[in-house]
Protein backbone atom coordinates (compact mmCIF):
# COMPACT_ATOMS: atom_id res chain seq x y z
CA UNK A 1 0.00 0.00 0.00
CA UNK A 2 2.38 2.22 1.18
CA UNK A 3 4.62 1.58 -2.68
CA UNK A 4 1.29 2.25 -4.22
CA UNK A 5 1.37 5.54 -2.57
CA UNK A 6 4.77 6.10 -3.34
CA UNK A 7 4.19 5.96 -6.95
CA UNK A 8 0.87 7.63 -6.87
CA UNK A 9 3.08 11.04 -5.63
CA UNK A 10 6.07 10.30 -7.83
CA UNK A 11 3.25 10.48 -10.63
CA UNK A 12 1.68 13.70 -9.44
CA UNK A 13 4.93 15.00 -8.90
CA UNK A 14 5.93 14.29 -12.84
CA UNK A 15 2.61 15.35 -14.25
CA UNK A 16 2.55 18.53 -11.96
CA UNK A 17 6.36 19.34 -13.09
CA UNK A 18 5.80 18.96 -16.87
CA UNK A 19 2.95 21.89 -15.85
CA UNK A 20 5.15 24.31 -16.18
CA UNK A 21 7.36 24.27 -12.95
CA UNK A 22 11.52 24.21 -13.71
CA UNK A 23 12.02 21.74 -11.35
CA UNK A 24 11.80 18.43 -12.46
CA UNK A 25 11.58 15.05 -10.80
CA UNK A 26 14.22 12.29 -10.02
CA UNK A 27 12.94 9.03 -10.82
CA UNK A 28 15.08 6.19 -9.11
CA UNK A 29 15.40 2.72 -10.46
CA UNK A 30 13.18 1.41 -7.88
CA UNK A 31 10.12 4.22 -8.84
CA UNK A 32 10.33 3.77 -12.60
CA UNK A 33 9.79 -0.38 -11.98
CA UNK A 34 6.97 0.18 -9.81
CA UNK A 35 5.50 2.81 -12.33
CA UNK A 36 6.22 0.32 -15.08
CA UNK A 37 4.23 -2.55 -13.00
CA UNK A 38 1.57 -0.66 -12.37
CA UNK A 39 0.78 0.71 -15.69
CA UNK A 40 2.08 -1.24 -18.35
CA UNK A 41 -0.13 -2.68 -20.98
CA UNK A 42 2.01 -6.36 -21.93
CA UNK A 43 1.01 -7.04 -18.33
CA UNK A 44 -2.47 -5.95 -18.69
CA UNK A 45 -2.57 -8.10 -21.40
CA UNK A 46 -0.81 -11.39 -19.40
CA UNK A 47 -3.65 -10.66 -16.11
CA UNK A 48 -6.16 -11.11 -19.11
CA UNK A 49 -5.08 -14.74 -19.84
CA UNK A 50 -5.11 -15.63 -16.26
CA UNK A 51 -8.55 -14.05 -15.62
CA UNK A 52 -9.86 -16.33 -18.49
CA UNK A 53 -8.16 -19.12 -16.30
CA UNK A 54 -9.87 -18.65 -13.06
CA UNK A 55 -13.10 -18.87 -14.74
CA UNK A 56 -12.29 -22.09 -16.33
CA UNK A 57 -11.53 -23.30 -13.17
CA UNK A 58 -14.69 -22.06 -11.50
CA UNK A 59 -16.74 -23.57 -14.68
CA UNK A 60 -15.09 -26.82 -13.86
CA UNK A 61 -16.21 -26.82 -10.64
CA UNK A 62 -19.99 -25.87 -11.23
CA UNK A 63 -19.94 -28.96 -14.23
CA UNK A 64 -20.24 -31.22 -10.60
CA UNK A 65 -23.54 -30.11 -9.84
CA UNK A 66 -26.99 -31.08 -11.45
CA UNK A 67 -28.32 -28.73 -14.34
CA UNK A 68 -31.63 -27.75 -14.23
CA UNK A 69 -33.78 -25.91 -17.15
CA UNK A 70 -37.26 -25.02 -18.08
CA UNK A 71 -39.00 -25.42 -20.94
CA UNK A 72 -42.57 -24.17 -22.34
CA UNK A 73 -44.23 -23.98 -25.50
CA UNK A 74 -47.41 -23.28 -27.38
CA UNK A 75 -48.77 -24.56 -30.49
CA UNK A 76 -51.68 -23.44 -32.41
CA UNK A 77 -52.49 -26.09 -35.55
CA UNK A 78 -55.40 -25.84 -38.03
CA UNK A 79 -57.35 -28.75 -39.48
CA UNK A 80 -56.45 -32.53 -39.05
CA UNK A 81 -53.87 -33.03 -36.15
CA UNK A 82 -53.85 -35.95 -33.63
CA UNK A 83 -54.81 -34.62 -29.54
CA UNK A 84 -51.98 -36.61 -27.47
CA UNK A 85 -53.83 -34.80 -24.64
CA UNK A 86 -57.52 -35.90 -25.33
CA UNK A 87 -56.31 -39.16 -26.99
CA UNK A 88 -58.44 -38.59 -30.48
CA UNK A 89 -57.69 -37.46 -34.00
CA UNK A 90 -59.09 -33.69 -34.68
CA UNK A 91 -60.61 -33.23 -38.41
CA UNK A 92 -62.91 -30.35 -39.54
CA UNK A 93 -61.77 -26.66 -40.29
CA UNK A 94 -60.78 -25.19 -36.66
CA UNK A 95 -57.69 -24.31 -34.64
CA UNK A 96 -56.39 -26.76 -32.11
CA UNK A 97 -53.95 -25.01 -29.22
CA UNK A 98 -51.62 -27.22 -27.35
CA UNK A 99 -49.25 -26.00 -24.63
CA UNK A 100 -46.86 -27.82 -22.29
CA UNK A 101 -44.38 -27.22 -19.85
CA UNK A 102 -41.35 -28.93 -18.12
CA UNK A 103 -38.56 -28.50 -15.88
CA UNK A 104 -35.40 -30.91 -16.49
CA UNK A 105 -32.76 -31.67 -14.71
CA UNK A 106 -29.42 -34.46 -14.67
CA UNK A 107 -26.17 -34.77 -13.26
CA UNK A 108 -22.95 -37.22 -14.30
CA UNK A 109 -22.34 -39.44 -11.02
CA UNK A 110 -19.46 -40.96 -12.46
CA UNK A 111 -17.55 -40.12 -16.02
CA UNK A 112 -13.79 -42.10 -14.53
CA UNK A 113 -12.68 -39.05 -12.43
CA UNK A 114 -12.37 -37.20 -15.70
CA UNK A 115 -14.67 -33.73 -14.00
CA UNK A 116 -12.33 -34.29 -10.84
CA UNK A 117 -9.15 -33.91 -12.74
CA UNK A 118 -10.17 -31.22 -15.25
CA UNK A 119 -10.37 -29.34 -11.90
CA UNK A 120 -7.06 -30.50 -10.74
CA UNK A 121 -5.62 -29.48 -13.96
CA UNK A 122 -7.50 -25.95 -14.32
CA UNK A 123 -5.64 -24.88 -10.93
CA UNK A 124 -2.56 -25.84 -12.19
CA UNK A 125 -2.89 -24.22 -15.44
CA UNK A 126 -4.30 -21.52 -13.30
CA UNK A 127 -0.50 -21.53 -11.54
CA UNK A 128 0.87 -21.23 -14.98
CA UNK A 129 -0.83 -18.37 -16.29
CA UNK A 130 -0.18 -16.57 -12.90
CA UNK A 131 3.57 -17.28 -13.49
CA UNK A 132 3.20 -16.20 -16.84
CA UNK A 133 2.44 -12.64 -15.23
CA UNK A 134 5.29 -12.98 -13.01
CA UNK A 135 7.94 -13.82 -16.15
CA UNK A 136 6.15 -10.62 -18.22
CA UNK A 137 6.95 -8.32 -15.18
CA UNK A 138 10.22 -9.50 -14.94
CA UNK A 139 11.05 -9.52 -18.50
CA UNK A 140 9.91 -5.87 -18.25
CA UNK A 141 12.15 -5.53 -15.29
CA UNK A 142 14.77 -6.48 -16.87
CA UNK A 143 14.24 -3.80 -19.87
CA UNK A 144 13.60 -1.32 -17.54
CA UNK A 145 16.92 -2.02 -16.02
CA UNK A 146 18.67 -2.36 -19.25
CA UNK A 147 17.15 1.24 -20.65
CA UNK A 148 17.45 2.94 -17.75
CA UNK A 149 21.34 2.51 -17.03
CA UNK A 150 21.79 3.23 -21.01
CA UNK A 151 20.09 6.55 -20.38
CA UNK A 152 22.51 7.22 -17.32
CA UNK A 153 26.10 5.96 -19.48
CA UNK A 154 24.36 7.99 -22.36
CA UNK A 155 23.57 11.01 -20.31
CA UNK A 156 27.22 11.36 -18.61
CA UNK A 157 28.71 10.59 -22.13
CA UNK A 158 26.90 13.82 -23.02
CA UNK A 159 28.52 15.56 -20.44
CA UNK A 160 31.57 14.17 -20.79
CA UNK A 161 31.68 15.56 -24.70
CA UNK A 162 30.37 18.92 -23.72
CA UNK A 163 33.44 18.98 -21.12
CA UNK A 164 35.52 18.14 -24.08
CA UNK A 165 34.05 20.76 -26.53
CA UNK A 166 34.75 23.51 -23.90
CA UNK A 167 38.62 22.23 -23.60
CA UNK A 168 38.70 21.97 -27.71
CA UNK A 169 37.21 25.35 -28.10
CA UNK A 170 39.58 27.09 -25.63
CA UNK A 171 42.19 25.39 -27.31
CA UNK A 172 41.21 26.68 -30.66
CA UNK A 173 40.85 30.07 -29.26
CA UNK A 174 44.37 30.08 -27.74
CA UNK A 175 45.70 28.46 -31.27
CA UNK A 176 43.91 31.44 -32.64
CA UNK A 177 45.60 33.81 -30.66
CA UNK A 178 48.98 32.46 -31.60
CA UNK A 179 48.36 32.04 -34.94
CA UNK A 180 47.80 35.72 -34.98
CA UNK A 181 50.91 36.41 -33.82
CA UNK A 182 52.78 34.32 -35.88
CA UNK A 183 53.81 31.31 -33.73
CA UNK A 184 50.84 28.56 -34.78
CA UNK A 185 50.88 27.59 -38.52
CA UNK A 186 47.41 27.46 -40.40
CA UNK A 187 47.75 23.00 -40.06
CA UNK A 188 47.40 24.08 -36.54
CA UNK A 189 44.39 26.03 -36.49
CA UNK A 190 42.75 23.50 -39.31
CA UNK A 191 43.76 20.60 -36.45
CA UNK A 192 42.20 22.45 -33.68
CA UNK A 193 38.80 23.01 -35.96
CA UNK A 194 38.94 19.71 -36.96
CA UNK A 195 39.07 18.36 -33.06
CA UNK A 196 36.35 20.88 -32.30
CA UNK A 197 33.84 19.61 -34.67
CA UNK A 198 35.05 16.04 -33.76
CA UNK A 199 33.65 16.70 -30.53
CA UNK A 200 30.29 18.09 -31.79
CA UNK A 201 29.78 15.20 -33.39
CA UNK A 202 30.32 13.55 -30.24
CA UNK A 203 27.87 15.37 -28.06
CA UNK A 204 25.21 15.25 -31.25
CA UNK A 205 26.03 11.52 -31.38
CA UNK A 206 25.41 11.01 -27.35
CA UNK A 207 22.54 13.38 -26.88
CA UNK A 208 20.56 11.17 -29.62
CA UNK A 209 21.69 8.11 -28.00
CA UNK A 210 20.40 9.09 -24.59
CA UNK A 211 16.84 10.41 -26.01
CA UNK A 212 16.41 7.24 -27.90
CA UNK A 213 17.51 5.43 -24.24
CA UNK A 214 14.61 7.99 -22.16
CA UNK A 215 11.95 7.61 -24.74
CA UNK A 216 12.15 3.54 -24.46
CA UNK A 217 11.99 3.71 -20.81
CA UNK A 218 9.17 5.94 -20.96
CA UNK A 219 7.22 4.07 -23.52
CA UNK A 220 7.61 1.12 -20.84
CA UNK A 221 6.48 3.51 -17.69
CA UNK A 222 3.67 4.15 -20.42
CA UNK A 223 4.11 7.71 -20.31
CA UNK A 224 4.33 10.39 -22.58
CA UNK A 225 7.51 11.12 -24.45
CA UNK A 226 6.99 14.83 -23.47
CA UNK A 227 7.26 14.09 -19.62
CA UNK A 228 10.63 15.08 -18.54
CA UNK A 229 12.46 13.77 -15.30
CA UNK A 230 15.52 13.38 -14.18
CA UNK A 231 17.60 9.82 -13.20
CA UNK A 232 19.14 8.84 -10.38
CA UNK A 233 23.03 7.74 -10.46
CA UNK A 234 24.16 4.44 -8.63
CA UNK A 235 26.69 4.79 -5.92
CA UNK A 236 29.15 2.69 -7.75
CA UNK A 237 31.87 1.67 -4.78
CA UNK A 238 28.91 0.47 -2.41
CA UNK A 239 28.10 -1.85 -5.31
CA UNK A 240 30.64 -2.73 -5.79
CA UNK A 241 31.33 -3.95 -2.17
CA UNK A 242 27.85 -5.84 -2.67
CA UNK A 243 28.98 -7.93 -5.47
CA UNK A 244 32.66 -8.49 -4.03
CA UNK A 245 31.71 -12.21 -3.07
CA UNK A 246 29.58 -14.16 -5.27
CA UNK A 247 29.03 -17.90 -4.87
CA UNK A 248 27.71 -19.81 -8.19
CA UNK A 249 25.98 -22.53 -6.69
CA UNK A 250 24.34 -20.16 -4.28
CA UNK A 251 22.75 -17.93 -6.61
CA UNK A 252 22.08 -21.01 -8.94
CA UNK A 253 19.60 -22.36 -6.52
CA UNK A 254 18.49 -18.86 -5.27
CA UNK A 255 17.26 -18.67 -8.98
CA UNK A 256 15.76 -21.56 -9.40
CA UNK A 257 13.15 -20.66 -6.25
CA UNK A 258 12.64 -17.21 -7.74
CA UNK A 259 12.78 -17.74 -11.78
CA UNK A 260 9.10 -17.71 -12.85
CA UNK A 261 10.42 -20.01 -16.05
CA UNK A 262 11.50 -22.58 -13.37
CA UNK A 263 8.22 -22.81 -11.79
CA UNK A 264 6.11 -22.68 -15.05
CA UNK A 265 8.17 -25.76 -16.11
CA UNK A 266 7.25 -27.23 -13.01
CA UNK A 267 3.51 -26.72 -13.43
CA UNK A 268 4.01 -27.45 -16.94
CA UNK A 269 4.94 -31.50 -15.95
CA UNK A 270 1.91 -31.62 -13.58
CA UNK A 271 -0.32 -30.44 -15.74
CA UNK A 272 0.69 -32.87 -18.69
CA UNK A 273 0.67 -35.59 -15.40
CA UNK A 274 -2.90 -34.59 -14.91
CA UNK A 275 -3.84 -34.70 -18.63
CA UNK A 276 -2.79 -38.37 -18.91
CA UNK A 277 -5.11 -39.42 -15.67
CA UNK A 278 -8.25 -37.10 -17.74
CA UNK A 279 -7.13 -39.09 -20.82
CA UNK A 280 -7.47 -42.47 -19.31
CA UNK A 281 -11.02 -41.54 -17.48
CA UNK A 282 -11.94 -42.39 -20.96
CA UNK A 283 -11.87 -45.78 -20.57
CA UNK A 284 -14.60 -45.94 -17.63
CA UNK A 285 -18.26 -45.87 -17.62
CA UNK A 286 -20.59 -42.85 -16.95
CA UNK A 287 -23.05 -43.25 -14.82
CA UNK A 288 -25.69 -40.37 -14.63
CA UNK A 289 -29.30 -39.48 -13.48
CA UNK A 290 -31.67 -37.54 -15.30
CA UNK A 291 -35.55 -36.37 -13.92
CA UNK A 292 -38.11 -34.37 -15.29
CA UNK A 293 -41.45 -32.68 -14.44
CA UNK A 294 -44.16 -31.78 -16.68
CA UNK A 295 -47.52 -30.99 -17.82
CA UNK A 296 -49.77 -30.00 -20.96
CA UNK A 297 -52.88 -28.29 -22.34
CA UNK A 298 -55.11 -29.28 -25.18
CA UNK A 299 -58.08 -26.78 -26.31
CA UNK A 300 -59.38 -30.10 -27.18
CA UNK A 301 -59.53 -31.51 -23.98
CA UNK A 302 -63.65 -31.72 -23.37
CA UNK A 303 -65.43 -32.77 -19.51
CA UNK A 304 -68.73 -33.65 -19.20
CA UNK A 305 -71.66 -30.65 -19.07
CA UNK A 306 -73.70 -30.04 -16.09
CA UNK A 307 -76.68 -31.32 -18.56
CA UNK A 308 -76.41 -35.32 -19.25
CA UNK A 309 -74.85 -35.85 -22.65
CA UNK A 310 -72.91 -32.36 -22.90
CA UNK A 311 -69.13 -31.85 -22.56
CA UNK A 312 -67.64 -28.55 -22.14
CA UNK A 313 -64.05 -27.72 -22.21
CA UNK A 314 -61.86 -28.79 -19.46
CA UNK A 315 -60.59 -25.66 -17.40
CA UNK A 316 -56.71 -24.71 -17.78
CA UNK A 317 -55.74 -25.12 -14.32
CA UNK A 318 -57.90 -28.49 -14.44
CA UNK A 319 -55.80 -29.94 -17.25
CA UNK A 320 -52.53 -28.59 -15.85
CA UNK A 321 -53.31 -30.57 -12.86
CA UNK A 322 -54.80 -33.39 -14.31
CA UNK A 323 -52.18 -34.15 -17.03
CA UNK A 324 -49.03 -33.66 -14.72
CA UNK A 325 -45.80 -36.30 -15.12
CA UNK A 326 -43.20 -36.73 -13.26
CA UNK A 327 -40.05 -38.81 -15.34
CA UNK A 328 -36.79 -40.29 -13.45
CA UNK A 329 -34.20 -42.50 -15.52
CA UNK A 330 -30.50 -43.63 -14.94
CA UNK A 331 -28.05 -43.61 -17.52
CA UNK A 332 -25.14 -46.47 -18.32
CA UNK A 333 -22.53 -46.08 -20.97
CA UNK A 334 -19.73 -48.44 -21.13
CA UNK A 335 -17.37 -47.63 -23.71
CA UNK A 336 -16.31 -51.02 -25.77
CA UNK A 337 -14.75 -49.71 -28.78
CA UNK A 338 -14.12 -45.92 -30.02
CA UNK A 339 -11.93 -46.71 -32.98
CA UNK A 340 -8.61 -46.32 -30.82
CA UNK A 341 -9.48 -42.43 -29.65
CA UNK A 342 -9.01 -42.90 -26.35
CA UNK A 343 -5.63 -44.82 -26.22
CA UNK A 344 -4.25 -42.63 -29.25
CA UNK A 345 -5.34 -39.84 -26.31
CA UNK A 346 -3.36 -41.34 -23.80
CA UNK A 347 -0.33 -41.87 -25.87
CA UNK A 348 -0.44 -38.26 -26.67
CA UNK A 349 -1.01 -37.13 -23.43
CA UNK A 350 2.34 -39.25 -22.11
CA UNK A 351 4.09 -37.66 -24.80
CA UNK A 352 3.56 -34.14 -24.00
CA UNK A 353 4.33 -35.43 -20.18
CA UNK A 354 7.53 -36.62 -21.28
CA UNK A 355 8.14 -33.14 -23.54
CA UNK A 356 7.41 -31.39 -20.30
CA UNK A 357 9.93 -33.03 -18.47
CA UNK A 358 12.62 -32.38 -20.94
CA UNK A 359 11.43 -28.77 -21.30
CA UNK A 360 11.56 -28.49 -17.48
CA UNK A 361 15.53 -29.47 -18.06
CA UNK A 362 16.27 -27.19 -20.87
CA UNK A 363 15.02 -24.56 -18.61
CA UNK A 364 17.25 -25.68 -15.76
CA UNK A 365 20.17 -26.27 -18.06
CA UNK A 366 19.58 -22.75 -19.50
CA UNK A 367 19.30 -20.84 -16.29
CA UNK A 368 22.62 -22.42 -15.23
CA UNK A 369 24.53 -21.72 -17.89
CA UNK A 370 22.98 -17.70 -17.77
CA UNK A 371 23.88 -17.91 -14.15
CA UNK A 372 27.32 -18.43 -14.58
CA UNK A 373 27.25 -16.87 -18.13
CA UNK A 374 26.34 -13.61 -15.69
CA UNK A 375 28.95 -14.08 -13.43
CA UNK A 376 31.65 -14.23 -15.66
CA UNK A 377 30.42 -11.15 -17.04
CA UNK A 378 30.36 -9.24 -13.67
CA UNK A 379 33.89 -10.10 -12.50
CA UNK A 380 34.72 -9.43 -16.33
CA UNK A 381 33.25 -6.11 -15.93
CA UNK A 382 34.93 -5.25 -12.83
CA UNK A 383 38.32 -6.13 -14.10
CA UNK A 384 36.95 -3.92 -17.75
CA UNK A 385 36.21 -1.10 -15.03
CA UNK A 386 39.57 -0.43 -12.71
CA UNK A 387 41.65 -0.88 -15.96
CA UNK A 388 39.77 1.88 -18.05
CA UNK A 389 39.96 3.91 -14.58
CA UNK A 390 44.03 3.53 -14.89
CA UNK A 391 43.62 4.02 -18.95
CA UNK A 392 41.52 7.36 -18.38
CA UNK A 393 44.12 8.92 -15.89
CA UNK A 394 47.32 7.65 -17.82
CA UNK A 395 45.73 9.10 -20.80
CA UNK A 396 44.96 12.62 -18.90
CA UNK A 397 48.44 12.88 -17.62
CA UNK A 398 49.88 12.16 -20.75
CA UNK A 399 47.45 14.96 -22.76
CA UNK A 400 48.46 17.49 -19.82
CA UNK A 401 52.26 16.41 -20.34
CA UNK A 402 52.13 16.75 -24.26
CA UNK A 403 49.73 20.24 -23.82
CA UNK A 404 52.37 21.88 -21.51
CA UNK A 405 54.53 21.02 -24.48
CA UNK A 406 52.67 22.26 -27.08
CA UNK A 407 51.93 25.64 -25.64
CA UNK A 408 55.38 26.52 -25.51
CA UNK A 409 55.93 24.90 -28.95
CA UNK A 410 57.85 21.88 -28.09
CA UNK A 411 55.35 19.24 -29.27
CA UNK A 412 53.27 19.68 -32.74
CA UNK A 413 49.40 19.43 -33.15
CA UNK A 414 49.26 16.22 -34.56
CA UNK A 415 50.62 15.55 -30.67
CA UNK A 416 48.45 17.25 -29.25
CA UNK A 417 45.44 16.21 -30.87
CA UNK A 418 46.09 12.63 -30.64
CA UNK A 419 46.94 12.93 -26.95
CA UNK A 420 43.68 14.69 -26.59
CA UNK A 421 41.66 11.87 -28.61
CA UNK A 422 42.86 9.39 -26.82
CA UNK A 423 42.09 11.13 -23.21
CA UNK A 424 38.61 11.46 -24.53
CA UNK A 425 38.29 7.74 -25.89
CA UNK A 426 39.36 6.40 -22.38
CA UNK A 427 37.07 8.58 -20.85
CA UNK A 428 33.81 7.63 -22.77
CA UNK A 429 35.12 3.85 -22.46
CA UNK A 430 35.32 4.64 -18.47
CA UNK A 431 31.67 5.74 -18.54
CA UNK A 432 30.81 2.37 -20.50
CA UNK A 433 32.52 0.10 -18.43
CA UNK A 434 31.27 1.52 -15.67
CA UNK A 435 27.83 1.79 -16.09
CA UNK A 436 28.47 -2.04 -17.41
CA UNK A 437 29.22 -3.22 -14.17
CA UNK A 438 26.32 -1.91 -12.63
CA UNK A 439 23.77 -3.51 -15.08
CA UNK A 440 26.19 -6.84 -14.83
CA UNK A 441 25.32 -6.13 -11.06
CA UNK A 442 21.76 -5.71 -11.18
CA UNK A 443 21.17 -8.67 -13.93
CA UNK A 444 22.58 -10.93 -10.88
CA UNK A 445 19.46 -9.33 -8.77
CA UNK A 446 17.51 -9.95 -11.10
CA UNK A 447 18.00 -13.52 -11.11
CA UNK A 448 18.16 -13.83 -7.41
CA UNK A 449 15.04 -11.88 -6.91
CA UNK A 450 16.89 -8.89 -4.81
CA UNK A 451 15.18 -5.53 -4.74
CA UNK A 452 15.95 -3.76 -8.02
CA UNK A 453 17.50 -0.61 -6.15
CA UNK A 454 20.53 1.74 -5.97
Amino acid sequence: MIRKLSSAIFLWLILFCNGGLSVRAQVSLQQAIQTMLERNMQIRQAQFGYDISEQNLIQSKKELYPNLSFGADNTNIYGLTFDQTSGQLIQGDAWTSYANAQVISSVEIFRGFQKVNQIRANKIQLAIDASEVDKVKNDLTLSVITNYLEAITNNELYEAAKQQVRLSSEQLRQDSIQFAVGNKTIADISQSENQVATDELSIMTSENAYELSMLNLKQLMEMSPDTTFELEKPDIAEIMAEYAVLSFDDVFQKALTTQPNIEQAGYNIALAKKNIDIAKGGYYPTLSLSGSYGTNYSSRAMTAGELPGTFVLRPFFDQVDANKSFRGGVGLTVPIFNNGRIKADINRAKLSYLQAQTADAIERRNLERTIGQAILDLKFANKQYFTSQVAFNTSRVAFEAIKERYDVGMANSIEMFTAQTNMNRAEFDMIRRKYEMVFRGKVIDYYIGNPITF
